[in-house]
């Protein structure tokens, strides 16, 4: 026992720092998602820019990737249901209704948004449209979830089954698949990006020369769609060339997994500013996703801003900004999924 607990002067046992270690949370991989969120941002501001489609390959599957390297193996399936509904669901309906409120607010404006807009983000999927842009990946991501607890604890060929039906079914000509109610048709798709994010944790340890091996995985990826692999846009049930251009999405996201994960998990963590930073936003991420299409629509509308890269900065500083004072009020679980800083500890 005094071996687990370490000696008599407090020096902790190599087991006990070994524990540590482990339970230690990776600022890197948190930074990714940090990363994934402004990747969002910038392919709303900037849909036609030169290379958009390095950008595409992964900037929409890599959330499914996290989501499944975060995937708790401790929920039953209606442990899972609540968990979504309270971190995703309870936020999809309070942003729905105050950015509708905005699209009846700026109606009598001389920048009002398209006639309709707010009828077909009812629908969700692939029709919903500025300033709806991103909710379909909210209700995707609900009901991956929810499909992924199902057959997580199956034999892995029942997941891979259902996805690779669902490719199929987007492959289909004039595939209806997006456009869903709430985009469910991209649920089975979708599902493999999770399964694939879910697996390579559990793997990721394994990886040899994780610092070369991460960079390698990246260049390869991007590498394949320089030489002609078809990026994605899985909203409109864009799923690239088929198979290939998953398989590089999974590829992609991983390699940056062991990137953040290692090198920059390295750097970051040896800054506590740094660390406070990244543990600040990435909280709040859900309410970058759906308040940053109304503030881009602004910057462009109102204040007549051209360059789409000063409108990506001035929304994410202002939806970050926003964020984190809101993460420290009442408002949050409603806003950002999440409680408000502190509230577990004043508990």
């Amino acid at each position: 026992m005094d071996r687990e607990r370490g000696d008599r002067r407090g020096r902790r046992s190599p087991r006990s720092s070994r524990i540590q270690e482990t339970a230690r949370r990776n600022v890197g991989i948190d930074a990714l998602r940090v990363v994934s969120v402004s990747a969002v941002v910038v392919g709303h501001a900037t849909p036609g820019m030169p290379g958009a489609e390095f950008l595409q390959i992964w900037r929409m599957p890599l959330f499914f990737v996290l989501a499944g390297f975060f995937f708790s193996d401790a929920r039953t399936l209606g442990g899972e249901v609540r968990t979504r509904w309270r971190t995703l669901g309870v936020p999809y309906i309070v942003w729905f209704v105050l950015v509708s409120a905005a699209v009846a607010a700026m109606a009598a404006t001389p920048w009002p948004f398209d006639d309709g807009v707010v009828a077909r983000a009812l629908i969700g999927g692939a029709f919903t449209d500025m300033p709806y842009l991103a909710i379909w990946f909210i209700s995707v991501l609900f009901f991956t979830a929810v499909l992924m607890r199902a057959v997580v604890g199956l034999p892995w060929w029942v997941g891979a089954a259902i996805t690779l039906a669902g490719l199929v079914l987007a492959e289909l000509p004039d595939s209806a698949a997006a456009y869903t109610p709430l985009g469910i048709g991209l649920v089975p798709a979708c599902l493999g990006f999770m399964l694939a994010g879910f697996w390579f944790r559990r793997i990721r340890h394994r990886v040899p020369l994780p610092r070369l091996t991460g960079p390698l995985a990246v260049a390869v990826g991007l590498g394949a769609v320089a030489l002609g692999a078809e990026p994605m846009n899985m909203k409109w049930s864009g799923f690239g060339t088929f198979l290939l251009s998953p398989a590089l999405a999974v590829l992609i996201s991983c390699g940056m997994v062991l990137i953040f994960a290692h090198p920059v998990d390295d750097l970051l963590s040896r800054s506590r500013p740094a660390v406070t930073v990244v543990s600040e936003l990435v909280r709040v991420a859900t309410l970058v996703v759906f308040l940053h299409p109304v503030i881009l629509h602004l910057t462009h509308q109102a204040l007549g801003v051209e360059s789409s890269g000063l409108r990506v900065i001035l929304a994410l500083l202002v939806c970050w900004a926003l964020g984190v004072l809101v993460n420290r009020t009442r408002l949050s679980p409603c806003l950002t999924g999440l409680p408000a800083r502190g509230a577990a500890a004043r508990a």
